[in-house]
């Protein structure tokens, strides 16, 4: 099993086209504990999104839950008001993590030390991976150029009318 998510890394990320840094850091977690990470996923990066990378723990063995949700469920869950759809979820030791997100919108990587009867270390290293250059098309300072361009043009032709308007009456 884990080779073939070796393999699926391996082959996937060289054919994404962008991806940022989620986190590359060590985490501590007390027993029964968790840290979040909160991040975006535009509507240009929403194409074949996932999130990679490779993590550790310590003490061996010690498993850790990785839970992908949605931040409008985490804002739910943690007042207490509804259910929480998880969009994913990782429960391992340590190697590569590949969690593919389906959508775009703003979401809650949870890190979860539950389950565990030690505190752990978790080394990690996550980037948000995705096809398309991520960069959204604006087009309005094209729009604009071209409004001043048609403005411009007509106070020109309009300049221009007017004194040939003038010159014709004068004569």
């Amino acid at each position: 099993m884990r080779v073939v998510v070796v393999l699926l890394v391996v082959l996937t990320v060289p054919l994404m086209a962008g991806s940022y840094r989620l986190l590359s850091d060590t985490l501590d977690l007390e027993v029964g504990t968790y840290r979040f990470i909160k991040f975006r996923v535009s509507p240009e990066m929403s194409d074949s999104t996932v999130i990679t990378g490779e993590f550790k723990t310590e003490p061996l063995p010690a498993k850790i839950e990785f839970i992908l949700i949605s931040e409008l469920d985490y804002i739910r869950g943690w007042e207490g008001r509804g259910e929480i759809d998880t969009l994913g979820v990782v429960y391992a030791e340590h190697g590569p993590l590949l969690m593919e997100i389906t959508d775009f919108g703003d979401f809650v990587l949870v890190v979860s030390n539950r389950g565990n009867t030690d505190a752990v270390s978790i080394v990690a290293d996550l980037s948000v991976s995705y096809k398309g250059s991520g960069i959204m098309y604006d087009s309005l300072p094209f729009g604009l150029t071209l409004l001043m361009s048609i403005l411009a043009t007509g106070v020109v032709v309009g300049a221009v009318l007017i004194t040939f308007k003038r010159m014709s009456s004068n004569k």
